[in-house]
């Protein structure tokens, strides 16, 4: 087995000083060629990988990136998406030599968060999962100059790198498909009002049938949030009135299961009987019962594009206010009712 040698081993088996080797490291162009090829292959003789510390002296950079996630227990893990983000933007990260910190945080630590994560702590860059994270942190993060992305958008903070898809197409795809189907009584779950994607989403697939000709009536139309009991809660109560839609649109796929449970219990039939279309194509959507039609966004991708964005930022690849919404698309599967309606 190779022995595990320190940069101060290198310098000295390359007949370098140590600045040289740090030089090397961060392919600094004022090296020379012999200097360069004597310090290149004790590196791959020994196999050697700088400590994190080290490479902070040579670079000024801690290679560590806080993530700051809504202290929401029903939806931030729940749901398994965003799970599905933070493990795409962690394993990126780490291809790229960086270490990621997660925090839950909430408006009332806004001090706590001050003092222990945005000023008492040197993180190269921060990525906020969430708009109601950007409220009581971007302005401070802004004013530090500390790159920053969020995963999603907010458009209070147009200056603030975002990673997000493509919402109002995907909600557009889904009401294109449902009116293709023939479906003309829909009815629409909602998330946060106060979510940008949640209007994104809503006004995708309201144009898609106003397009058709149709609209959702009030009595068809409900806001909570993106998980499995507020899908659950909002089709109990179309039930127990007695008027349910021929067809839903349900903003999460948490919330499409939740809808599909609750017509379950009551013994009406999905898609025989209500039709469900969701949105994100988690892994679990394929294994649902029957299987769910959904809007696929690339959840895994967006973390992984997050991370590749804020290191770039933070090694000066790119420049500038960077939007970015990334293409998403509609999985047909079973509960859309789509094989019935073909055969």
């Amino acid at each position: 087995m190779t022995k595990k040698i320190t940069i101060d081993e290198v310098a000295r088996l390359a007949y370098v000083s140590r600045s040289v080797v740090s030089r090397v490291l961060n392919n600094h162009p004022n090296v020379s060629k012999e200097a360069r090829a004597r310090v290149m292959k004790v590196i791959e003789e020994y196999n050697y990988r700088p400590s994190s510390v080290a490479r902070s002296l040579v670079t000024d950079r801690t290679y560590e990136l806080c993530v700051l996630a809504p202290r929401r227990r029903n939806d931030v893990l729940a749901t398994g998406y965003w799970p599905l983000v933070l493990l795409g933007l962690s394993e990126q990260s780490i291809q790229r030599g960086y270490y990621v910190s997660i925090s839950m945080v909430s408006a009332d630590m806004e001090s706590a968060i001050n003092e222990r994560i945005l000023t008492g702590h040197a993180f190269d860059g921060f990525i906020l999962i969430a708009r109601d994270v950007t409220r009581f942190v971007a302005e401070a993060l802004q004013a530090s100059a500390t790159p920053i992305v969020l995963i999603g958008h907010d458009p209070n903070f147009p200056d603030l790198n975002s990673i997000d898809a493509d919402n109002f197409d995907g909600a557009y795809q889904a009401g294109s498909h449902l009116v293709g189907l023939g479906y003309r009584r829909i009815g629409l779950m909602l998330g946060p009002a106060e979510m940008p994607e949640s209007d994104d989403r809503r006004n995708g697939f309201l144009k898609a049938l106003a397009d058709a000709g149709l609209s959702v009536p009030p009595a068809y139309t409900a806001i909570g949030d993106y998980s499995h009991q507020s899908g659950y809660a909002i089709m109990q109560r179309w039930i127990e009135r007695g008027d349910v839609p021929e067809a839903v649109f349900c903003t999460s796929d948490a919330k499409a299961t939740g809808a599909i449970l609750a017509l379950h219990e009551a013994g009406l039939r999905v898609p025989e009987d209500v039709a469900i279309v969701g949105f994100d194509d988690l892994p679990t959507a394929r294994f649902t019962i029957p299987p769910l039609t959904t809007v696929h966004q690339p959840v895994y991708e967006k973390g992984e594009q997050a991370a590749n964005v804020i290191i770039d930022l933070i090694e000066g690849q790119r420049t500038g206010v960077i939007h970015q919404n990334l293409p998403v698309k509609l999985v047909v599967r079973e509960t859309c009712g789509a094989h019935l309606r073909t055969t």
